[in-house]
């Protein structure tokens, strides 16, 4: 490509790439057609392979249609070289972000994190699992959206046309980011990409990679062999279930992270809150329009997320309608219902999740301090009890006991009951007992 050139007498490039990668180059770029800033990647002197895995990148984020995901609007071939055209964004990689802010407050990334998660359900739903999510693939818009770069690594393991292209015993994706199970070369899934998220997190929320080591040989031991690391051991301030959420992501076995990025937006989308200005990245209106990002972004019953909804387009129930009133009183029934069917069934481990979903959607449309959202998180606290979970079940009605205190005082009936009740699991809690490992939700 020549600086300042047009190609296919469409695309006007800038006088300078944004960026030179191997045999690659990224370009600014403005659509004359349609008159809109454009970016235009190439690549030349590629083997068969490189040229298959290019085409390829090209053609799965073309099928990716989610607003977590920049558009592909045109690709083809110029002068012996490939090319994409894709969507401009105008924001930075988490990676300049945090470089250039520090750690981040947690409503930003709670923010960013459910946003992810959105990309990352609507991925799974197509059979697609992008193995190289970590800050320097993902932006953040002005606008306060998020954006998922780069599947040039991704693999559709069920569709044959897009199989894996690598080298045999490569390994492909970024040291500290990457799953255990991609160190190994094992299968991957979608819990390979929570895994990615889950370090991501935790450098948004600390500037440090989850497993800082010296040597890349130290690195690979701690990750495949050591125990997950917690934010909160750099970052004491975090609440506890975000602290939960990525200790139980980066898991070293697929089995102990949670089963789902629908699960990760649950503990994260209430915790999007406070959204305070970045300076010199976004504005005050980001807030609300970040807001409505994730609000657009909602994993649906069902799991599949919907395409990007103005919030407007999903108004709450008005006050004094009878009928929508009813409906969620008859939906609050039935997933009260599930939750002790699942505790008698032995699916304790979901029927705590289902308590917790329970006690934020009561919270969200009648308020955090009415009593049956304090039931529903006593009940989910009971169920890590039965799990063994004994410091978590603790943390879980410490946080209880001070909301409710606050609310009716320290000699209310039931404020006295969750104080004996902490006593009693503290006092015949197992002195060996470590720090619970699975997730909340």
């Amino acid at each position: 490509m020549i600086a300042g050139g047009s190609l296919k007498n469409r695309y006007r490039l800038s006088r300078y790439p944004l960026a030179h990668k191997g045999m690659g180059e990224v370009w600014p770029a403005h659509d004359t057609l349609l008159d809109r800033p454009v970016i235009v990647k190439t690549v030349g002197g590629l083997g068969v392979d490189q040229a298959r895995r290019f085409r390829r990148e090209a053609l799965l984020t073309a099928r990716f249609d989610h607003p977590g995901v920049p558009a592909v609007y045109d690709f083809g071939e110029h002068d012996g070289r490939l090319y994409a055209v894709i969507q401009r964004i105008d924001g930075v990689t988490l990676a300049d972000l945090v470089n250039e802010q520090g750690p981040l407050p947690v409503g930003w990334v709670a923010a960013i994190g459910a946003q992810v998660g959105s990309v990352l359900l609507s991925a799974r739903q197509i059979g697609l699992v992008h193995r190289d999510i970590k800050p320097s693939n993902v932006m953040l818009e002005r606008s306060g959206a998020v954006k998922v770069l780069d599947f040039g690594l991704a693999v559709a393991p069920a569709d044959g046309r897009y199989s894996r292209i690598t080298e045999s015993g490569q390994v492909l994706g970024t040291l500290g980011y990457m799953a255990p199970e991609q160190l190994n070369g094992a299968d991957t899934d979608h819990r390979t990409d929570l895994y990615c998220l889950g370090a991501t997190l935790f450098d948004l929320l600390t500037n440090q990679e989850p497993f800082d080591a010296d040597s890349t040989r130290t690195l690979l031991e701690r990750q495949l062999t050591g125990p997950p690391p917690r934010p909160t051991q750099l970052r004491p301030d975090l609440p506890a279930e975000l602290d939960d959420l990525i200790h139980a992501l980066l898991a070293v076995d697929p089995q102990d992270r949670p089963g789902s990025a629908a699960e990760v937006y649950d503990v994260l989308a209430p915790l999007a809150c406070d959204l305070r200005p970045l300076p010199g990245v976004l504005d005050p209106a980001s807030t609300v329009r970040a807001y409505a990002a994730i609000v657009g972004q909602v994993p649906q019953p069902g799991g599949v997320p919907p395409a990007a909804t103005p919030l407007a387009a999903a108004p709450a129930p008005r006050p004094g309608n009878a009928d929508a009133e009813a409906d969620g009183e008859a939906d609050g029934e039935r997933a009260v219902a599930e939750a002790e069917r699942l505790e008698a069934v032995g699916e304790f481990r979901a029927a705590a999740r289902q308590w917790r979903r329970l006690a934020s959607s009561h919270a969200s449309r009648h308020g955090a301090d009415q009593p049956a959202v304090f039931d529903f998180r006593l009940r989910a606290a009971r169920v890590h009890v039965r799990l063994g979970e004994h410091d978590r079940a603790i943390r879980q009605l410490e946080a209880l006991l001070r909301d409710r205190t606050e609310l009716d005082g320290p000699e209310h009936p039931a404020v006295r009951a969750v104080r004996a009740e902490i006593a009693r699991l503290t006092a015949g809690r197992p002195r060996s007992a470590p720090r619970s490992a699975g997730p909340d939700h």
